[in-house]
C-alpha cells in the first residue's frame, strides 16, 4: 500500500510538472523570452506578492481542513466498525505523520511569508519555497486521499497487522528486540485481527473474516520457520497476556513453548464461536485453518503445537454439539478426519484422535444428535483404513474403537453405522486380513439377513456425489468399483 502511494505521488508530481511547465514555456515563448527581472514583482510592487500568496494560503488551509475533516470522520467510524486500535495504527503510520506534518507546515509557511513581505522587502527565496510547498501539497492531495481510503479498508488492516507481526518476530529472532516487550506487541496485534474477524462476522462480511483467519495461518507459518531461533526469554508466559488461566496452565504453556500458537488459535476459536451462532456457513474457514496449522506444525516436528491444535479441534466439537449445530459438527469431523490422515505416521496421536472421535460421538448422542455418531463411524473408519494401509501400530486400537461404537440402540438399528462397518469389513477382505474381518463379522452378528441385504444394495447403488450440496460433496456411502467385490464377499459371509 505504501509503494502504491509513492507511485501515485510520483505520477501526480510528474503530471503537475509537465502541465505547469508546458504552460509556462508556451507563455514565456509567446512573450518573447523575457528575463527574470521582467517576470518578478519583487521591488516593483511588493503588495502584488501579498495578493498572490493570500489566495494560495487560503486554498492551502482549505485543503488541510478537508484532509483533517475526512480523517476525523473516516478513522473513528471505521475504528468503531473494525477495531478500536485503528486510531493508534493510523497515528503510528509514517506516511500519515509525514503528509499531515508537511501539509500543516506548508500552510503555516504560506501565511508566514505573506506576513513578512514589506513595501521594501520581497523574500523571493521564501516565496519560491511557499509556491513549491503548495505545488507539492496539491500533488499529494489525491494520492493521499486514496491512501487514507485504502488504509481504512479492513482487508488492508489485516495485511498491515500481519506484516507488523512478522517484523516483530524477525526482530526478536535476530536478537534486535526485547522478547518481553515483543510479546505484548504481538498479543495486541493478534487480538486486533481477532476483533476484525468477530466484527466482520457481526456484519456478515464473510470475505474479511476468511482473510483474517488466513492471515493467522500465514503468521504461524512464518513463525514456525523462526521458532528454533527465538531466545528462551521469548517462551516465558506473562499472566497479562492470558488473563484467567491458572498458574498450572501458564507453567504448562511455558514448558511446551506454545504461547504464540495459543494466541493464534484463540483468535480462530473466537471466530468459530461467533460463526457458530451468526454465520455457520463460515465455520469451515476456522476448522480448515486450524487443520492447516496442525499440518505445518507436523512439518516442523513440533509435537506440542500439534497437540494444541487437536485440543482446539476438541473445543470446536464440544461447542458445536452443545449448540446442536449439525452442520458445524459435520464439518469439524470432516477436518478432523483429514488431520488424522496426515498424522497416520504418529501412532500415539492417532490413538488419541480415535478416542476423541468416540468421546464426542457419545456426547453428540447425549445431546440428541443421532445422526452425528453414525457420521463419526464413517470418518473414523476412513482413518482406520488409512492406518492399516500404512501398517500403523495404532491400527488395531482404532479398530477396537470403531467396533466399540454401537450400531443399534435397543431395537433401533442405526443403518448408517451398519453401512460404515460393512465398508470396513469389505476393506479387510480386500487386504486379506482374516482376523480383522472376523472381528467385524462378529460385531455385526446381531444384524439380521434382510437388513444386511438392504444396506449392501444401498451401498452398491450410492453415487459418488451426494444428492445435496454439502461441504464434503463426496457421498460417505460411496464404494469405489475396485472395493465392491470384496464388499459383496463380506456381506455374503454375514448372510451365511
Amino acid at each position: 500500500m505504501r509503494k502504491l502511494f509513492v507511485r501515485s505521488l510520483a505520477i501526480a508530481f510528474v503530471a503537475f510538472a509537465l502541465l505547469f511547465g508546458t504552460e509556462f514555456v508556451l507563455e514565456w515563448r509567446r512573450a518573447g523570452y523575457p528575463g527574470l527581472a521582467d517576470l518578478s514583482w519583487a521591488d516593483v510592487n511588493n503588495a502584488k506578492l501579498v495578493d498572490i500568496l493570500s489566495p494560495m494560503a487560503r486554498a492551502y488551509n482549505n485543503v488541510l481542513a478537508m484532509l483533517i475533516a475526512t480523517i476525523g470522520l473516516a478513522i473513528p467510524l471505521t475504528a468503531n466498525m473494525h477495531t478500536p486500535k485503528l486510531i493508534e495504527m493510523f497515528l503510528r503510520d509514517r506516511i500519515n505523520r509525514w503528509v499531515l506534518s508537511f501539509m500543516a507546515a506548508g500552510a503555516a509557511n504560506a501565511l508566514w511569508v505573506d506576513y513578512i513581505i514589506g513595501p521594501k522587502f520581497a523574500p523571493t527565496w521564501a516565496i519560491a519555497a511557499a509556491v513549491c510547498f503548495a505545488l507539492v501539497g496539491w500533488a499529494l492531495l489525491l494520492p493521499y486521499f486514496f491512501y487514507v481510503v485504502r488504509f481504512v479498508d479492513p482487508s488492508q488492516l489485516v495485511v498491515r497487522l500481519r506484516e507488523e507481526t512478522r517484523e516483530i518476530v524477525e526482530r526478536v529472532s535476530n536478537r534486535r528486540g526485547d522478547p518481553t516487550a515483543a510479546q505484548t506487541e504481538i498479543s495486541t496485534r493478534l487480538n486486533q485481527i481477532g476483533t476484525i474477524i468477530i466484527k466482520s462476522l457481526d456484519r456478515n462480511d464473510r470475505d474479511v473474516a476468511a482473510e483474517g483467519a488466513w492471515a493467522i495461518k500465514q503468521i504461524y507459518e512464518h513463525y514456525g520457520k523462526l521458532k528454533s531461533r527465538m531466545p528462551k526469554e521469548w517462551f516465558a508466559v506473562d499472566r497479562a497476556d492470558f488473563v484467567g488461566l491458572s498458574d498450572e496452565a501458564l507453567e504448562m504453556m511455558t514448558e511446551a513453548r506454545t504461547w504464540y500458537e495459543m494466541k493464534c488459535l484463540q483468535q480462530l476459536e473466537h471466530g468459530f464461536l461467533r460463526a457458530l451462532n451468526d454465520a455457520n456457513d463460515t465455520v469451515s474457514t476456522f476448522s480448515d485453518v486450524t487443520r492447516v496449522i496442525a499440518i505445518r506444525a507436523e512439518g516442523n516436528h513440533d509435537e506440542p503445537a500439534i497437540r494444541l491444535c487437536v485440543r482446539f479441534f476438541n473445543n470446536y466439537l464440544r461447542e458445536a454439539i452443545k449448540a446442536r449445530n449439525l452442520r458445524a459438527v459435520y464439518d469439524v469431523f470432516h477436518q478432523y478426519r483429514r488431520l488424522g490422515r496426515e498424522l497416520v505416521d504418529r501412532p500415539e496421536l492417532l490413538r488419541d484422535l480415535g478416542s476423541h472421535f468416540a468421546y464426542y460421538a457419545v456426547m453428540a448422542r447425549t445431546y440428541g444428535m443421532v445422526f452425528a455418531p453414525q457420521l463419526v463411524l464413517f470418518d473414523l473408519g476412513f482413518v482406520t483404513r488409512r492406518a492399516y494401509e500404512r501398517a500403523s501400530p495404532a491400527a488395531p486400537d482404532l479398530l477396537k474403537i470403531v467396533l466399540g461404537m454401537p450400531h443399534r440402540t435397543g431395537h433401533d438399528l442405526h443403518t448408517m453405522a451398519v453401512k460404515a462397518k460393512l465398508i470396513l469389513g469389505g476393506f479387510f477382505v480386500s487386504r486379506e486380513l482374516v482376523g480383522e474381518t472376523a472381528a467385524v463379522r462378529e460385531n455385526l452378528a446381531d444384524v439380521d439377513r434382510a437388513q444386511i441385504e438392504r444396506a449392501e444394495a444401498q451401498l452398491l447403488a450410492a453415487d459418488k456425489s451426494f444428492f445435496e450440496v454439502t461441504d464434503r460433496q463426496l457421498n460417505v456411502e460411496f464404494v469405489p468399483l475396485e472395493r465392491r467385490e470384496p464388499l459383496k464377499q463380506f456381506c455374503a459371509s454375514l448372510r451365511s
